[in-house]
């Protein structure tokens, strides 16, 4: 299987073209930190990506939507971000990412 990871900053349009992939009938995997955030405001936290819980929320969210994604047939397979687009967040939050990143 062929994967490509759409990343880009807020707005870009990524999530547009996950879309029209999506409906041109190729196999997708949707960002996690959009959903994590939507749960916890839904559930009264107005800010969620404070929470030192929230990267650990966001990576497991991914890895379980990449590994349903794993078992599929396509040949060809798009993310719309993935869990490597949540490193970034070590350095601008302080919060340490849990495995499989490295420490650095």
């Amino acid at each position: 299987m062929t994967r490509f990871i759409l990343t880009g900053a807020p707005g870009s349009g990524k999530t547009a073209i996950i879309r029209q992939l999506e409906l041109d009938g190729f196999s997708i995997v949707e960002e996690a930190a959009t959903d994590v955030i939507a749960l916890k405001q839904a559930q009264g936290v107005a800010e969620p990506w404070r929470q030192p819980s929230f990267i650990d929320s966001v990576v497991e969210l991914q890895r379980q939507r990449q590994a349903r994604a794993s078992r599929e047939m396509d040949a060809i397979q798009f993310h719309d971000r993935s869990v490597i687009c949540t490193a970034p967040w070590r350095s601008t939050s302080g919060t340490l990412l849990p495995t499989p990143f490295p420490a650095n």
